[in-house]
C-alpha cells in the first residue's frame, strides 16, 4: 500500500513537473511573438502618421493653390509618393479578414477615390476622410494593443488547459491520499489475529 502511494506520488508530481515546464516553454515562445507583434504595431504607428502627414502636405499645397498662390508640382507629386509609401505599409502589415482591419481599409480607400480626380480633391473633402482615417487608426491600434496584452491565442488555451490538468491531478492525489489515510493495516489481519487469540 505505502509503496502505490509513493508510485502515485511520484508519477503525479513528475506529471505536474513536465506540464509547468511545457506551460514555461510556450510562455517563452509566446512572449517572443508578442515582443514581434508591438514591434510591428510600432512600425504599424509609423505608417499611420506618415499616411497623415502625407496628407496634410497634400491639403496644404491644394489649399495654396486654390488661393491663387503659384505651386510647385513637384511637391505635391513627391507628398503622393510618400502617401503611397505608408498606404502599402498599412496594408501589409495589417489582416483584412479582421473588422478593425477592414474599417481602416475603407478609409484609405476612400482618399484614392477622392484623389482619383482633382476636381473632387478638396481641403474639406481631405479633412472629412482624414477624420474617419483618425478614428480608425485609433480603434485598430487599440485592437492590437488589446491582443498583446491579453496574449497569443495558443497562449492563453494552452495555459487554461495546462491549469485545468494540474487541478485535476491535484485533486487526484488528494482524493488517493485521504482514501489511503482511512486505511488501518489492522483491519486486514484481523482475522489472523482472531486465529491466535482461540489457539
Amino acid at each position: 500500500q505505502i509503496m502505490n502511494e509513493v508510485s502515485i506520488g511520484a508519477v503525479g508530481a513528475a506529471t505536474i513537473a513536465g506540464l509547468v515546464s511545457m506551460l514555461g516553454l510556450i510562455i517563452g515562445k509566446e512572449q517572443k511573438v508578442s515582443e514581434f507583434r508591438q514591434i510591428w504595431i510600432d512600425q504599424l504607428r509609423k505608417c499611420v502618421v506618415d499616411y497623415l502627414v502625407s496628407i496634410n502636405a497634400v491639403c496644404d499645397i491644394l489649399r495654396s493653390r486654390d488661393s491663387g498662390k503659384n505651386s510647385d508640382n513637384s511637391a505635391l507629386i513627391e507628398n503622393y509618393k510618400l502617401l503611397n509609401e505608408a498606404s502599402h505599409g498599412i496594408t501589409l502589415r495589417v489582416n483584412d479578414d479582421e473588422q478593425p482591419a477592414k474599417a481602416l481599409l475603407a478609409a484609405m480607400n476612400e482618399f484614392e477615390l477622392l484623389a482619383s480626380d482633382n476636381k473632387t480633391l478638396t481641403p474639406e473633402k481631405i479633412k472629412a476622410v482624414e477624420s474617419r482615417f483618425i478614428r480608425e487608426s485609433k480603434a485598430l491600434l487599440k485592437f492590437e494593443w488589446n491582443r498583446v496584452k491579453k496574449g497569443e491565442k495558443v497562449f492563453v488555451w494552452t495555459k487554461r488547459i495546462i491549469l485545468a490538468m494540474i487541478v485535476l491531478l491535484l485533486a487526484l492525489l488528494g482524493y488517493v491520499w485521504v482514501g489511503s489515510s482511512n486505511y488501518s493495516p489492522l483491519d486486514s489481519g484481523s482475522d489472523a489475529e482472531l486465529h491466535l487469540i482461540f489457539l
